[in-house]
């Protein structure tokens, strides 16, 4: 991101000069206070809003710049994970993770067993023909990361994964968000979870009021939220 603006009419602006790099691989935590604008940053990322003002590159291309009808093709390679779930409640587990599949057109056959081979790499191949509502939180979470990387995203953007969980579960979700990304997939987790980001030793990015504050590395940003620094 290059000198990064985003405001919406009437309120001040919600990102403010952002100038960030990920690298390829990279793990990188978003944190700051509520409206601090990490949401709108990782909406920005997935298209989801448009930057008012600055560039966006991901993969080398401007997406500041994206014509609507190129949103799909950038998004197969951008996974999403959201903190309320969005999951379809009378399809089963196996049917929501094929859903982003579906989307792109990828034939049925090939989809299932794509399918089945995310849910084992959550834990949750035996919950396959389960409907949503009837699995805990953390299992919930797990679908919805399955989901998320079915289509073999190059990014993964997480936006407050472990809000709703417990400090068990969310050190369960975290887990294997690093196992993905230790298999090669950039990801970018937004959290105001203090505890997650001193246990984690991975680089961290604070916002406040729009504005990037501290880029840090893990070590460092641990030591601060330890309340060494």
């Amino acid at each position: 991101m290059f000198h990064v603006y985003k405001a919406y009419p009437g309120d001040p602006p919600s990102l403010s000069d952002i100038n960030l790099h990920v690298r390829k691989g990279e793990f990188v935590f978003l944190t700051g206070p509520s409206g601090a604008g990490k949401t709108t940053l990782l909406k920005l990322v997935f298209c989801a809003e448009k930057a008012t003002k600055g560039q966006i590159l991901v993969g080398g291309r401007n997406i500041a710049r994206i014509r609507e009808s190129a949103i799909p093709y950038l998004r197969r390679n951008i996974g999403v994970v959201f903190q309320d779930f969005k999951l379809l409640p009378h399809r089963t587990v196996a049917d929501n993770v094929a859903f982003t599949l579906d989307v792109v057109g990828m034939p049925r056959r090939e989809g299932m067993a794509r399918v089945t081979q995310v849910l084992k790499q959550v834990g949750l191949e035996h919950k396959a023909g389960s409907l949503p509502l009837r699995l805990s939180g953390g299992e919930q979470q797990r679908v919805v990361i399955a989901r998320a990387l079915v289509n073999d995203p190059t990014i993964l953007l997480a936006d407050e994964p472990t809000g709703n969980l417990d400090p068990a579960l969310t050190v369960e979700i975290m887990d294997l968000l690093c196992a993905v990304n230790v298999r090669g997939t950039t990801v970018v987790v937004a959290t105001h979870d203090a505890s997650l980001i001193a246990r984690y030793d991975k680089r961290t990015v604070r916002l406040e009021r729009g504005l990037i504050v501290a880029d840090q590395d893990g070590a460092k940003a641990a030591r601060r939220m330890a309340g060494a620094e």
